[in-house]
């Protein structure tokens, strides 16, 4: 077993060598938090590995048990697609009712979206709206009937610079044409323009091989027909969509298929009104049934690292739900993107169906729109259960802040990570770190152009515990500040631990 003081020269050696490489591009860190998804921080990491964490499932804080959402009419609930926005001291819950597609013969104009409103983030009520009739009654809690914009009515708020009072709600919606809306205090909505955002109209659709309904191209562009989103990217300076299409795509085994299959396109505007660069997102990988088959996106800038864009979408697999005949069964999966464009599923399922078998079908736990903080130490996420069955609601879910991934090492002697070479600006390192009772986590410093370790920084005190925010010290003292600008590598040590985040703070 090679000792502390040996591994720690073993390591430096091998950058002195030429083993971590000298011509590496440096990461401009700064301040900005980093969360542990992949090894995008590290040149080299031994004996440890990244953990997928799984949400913790809470209460149920809706039941689609309202006339206007299908229960009462049809036998089950006919809703889905939550949105969930924290807003100056309360939290905003927007939802779908597709009421009139389940009416014989149907009528698209009669969908609806819903409107909940918390203090929390728990418990949510229904406020008497006064706004649309249903069974010849205002009072309920329907913000809007807008035939096929209500479908997949999906706000945000606009945190673009500089952005008209009356124009701080956005939104968008439709199916198979997708508009833009926009509110001054988002209940009373108006369109942007009369002009759809996207309309199957661009040629980029037949040069990505976007099909038609029925691959017939008589009838309408097969797009948009699920939760489509958009917001202002403030990391890149651009609003940006991803929306549904229906693209080409491999078999299991690696084989073109005939059938398409659901996935996600993008397009960017800089004034929320021309948009352009509509292609699908890049996977890293083609498009294969059953391992990517995206039915939602449900990306957005994570709060604590809004550099980072993080989505729980659902995965469509083409098996015979246990509830109902439909396409397919779906499962929950983490997806997330360092730059808007490429993207990486992660390998476990987010959230699996699970032994209740009402989740078994073809929209099982379907995440809504939105990761909220709504404790100092936890995030909370929001998803369907029992779609279209009389049991249908709505839960929470919980996640560690940042705990979406770890970087994660055994029992002793656990492993070490050396970074990639990074300038930082701020005065301390803050880590959101949990050990073991026998686990613990030293951090030291090297310089990146000699190899050398930082006199003074050769390894911190050692940490044990379970904290959202430690800061390390090096002998009982955390001023870092000195090596602000400077190029340096970060030399982790840790066993028995997982790293879910770090950044250096001001």
């Amino acid at each position: 077993m090679m000792r502390r003081e040996s591994c720690c020269k073993f390591l430096v050696g091998l950058i002195l060598m030429g083993g971590i490489g000298h011509a590496e591009e440096v990461i401009n860190l700064g301040s900005r938090r980093e969360l542990m998804l992949d090894g995008f921080l590290f040149n080299s990491i031994r004996h440890l590995s990244f953990r997928q964490h799984q949400p913790v499932e809470r209460e149920q804080v809706l039941d689609f048990s309202a006339p206007w959402e299908g229960r009462k009419y049809f036998g089950f609930s006919v809703t889905g697609y939550a949105t969930v926005i924290p807003d100056a001291g309360q939290y905003r819950m927007y939802y779908a009712s597709y009421f009139g597609h389940r009416l014989k013969p149907g009528d698209p104009t009669k969908q609806y979206t819903g409107y909940c409103v918390s203090k929390d983030g728990i418990h949510w009520t229904r406020p008497l709206l006064g706004r649309v009739a249903f069974e010849g009654s205002k009072q309920n809690n329907i913000l809007r009937q807008g035939g096929r914009t209500s479908h997949n009515f999906a706000p945000f708020i606009d945190s673009r610079p500089g952005v008209p009072a009356d124009e701080r709600y956005k939104a968008v919606g439709g199916n198979g044409k997708a508009f833009g809306f926009v509110s001054a205090d988002g209940l009373d909505w108006r369109k942007f323009r009369e002009k759809p955002i996207v309309d199957g109209s661009d040629p980029a659709f037949d040069r990505f091989g976007a099909v038609h309904w029925g691959n017939n191209p008589t009838k309408p562009r097969a797009i948009l027909d699920s939760m489509n989103i958009a917001f202002w990217d403030a990391a890149r300076k651009r609003y940006v969509f991803y929306f549904r299409a229906h693209l080409p795509a491999l078999d299991r085994e690696g084989k073109k298929i005939e059938k398409p299959i659901r996935s996600v396109m993008m397009c960017t505007s800089q004034n929320f009104r021309d948009w352009s660069g509509i292609k699908p997102i890049d996977l890293g990988e083609p498009r294969q049934l059953w391992r990517n088959e995206l039915y939602t996106s449900m990306l957005q800038p994570y709060p604590r690292a809004p550099h980072l864009l993080v989505g729980i979408p659902l995965r469509t697999v083409p098996r015979r739900p246990f509830r109902g005949g439909s396409f397919g069964m779906s499962e929950s999966v983490l997806m997330y993107s360092r730059d808007g464009e490429r993207f990486r599923i992660a390998e476990e399922p987010f959230m699996r169906p699970g032994r209740d078998v009402r989740n078994w079908s073809k929209h099982g736990n379907l995440f809504g729109w939105g990761i909220v903080q709504t404790s100092e130490d936890e995030l909370s996420l929001y998803y369907q259960q029992h779609d279209h069955q009389k049991t249908a609601h709505l839960k929470r879910a919980t996640l560690r802040l940042d705990g979406f991934m770890s970087l994660h090492a055994g029992r002793y002697p656990g492993g070490v990570a050396i970074s990639r070479p990074i300038v930082f600006s701020g005065g301390e390192l803050e880590l959101n770190v949990a050990t073991g009772a026998g686990g613990g986590v030293r951090i030291g410093l090297i310089d990146a152009e000699t190899g050398q370790v930082i006199e003074g920084f050769e390894e911190s005190d050692e940490f044990f515990g379970d904290q959202i925010a430690t800061v390390v010290h090096w002998k009982g003292a955390a001023d870092i500040a000195k090596l602000a600008g400077r190029r340096i590598r970060m030399k982790i040590s840790m066993y028995e631990a997982d790293l879910y985040s770090l950044r250096f703070r001001p």
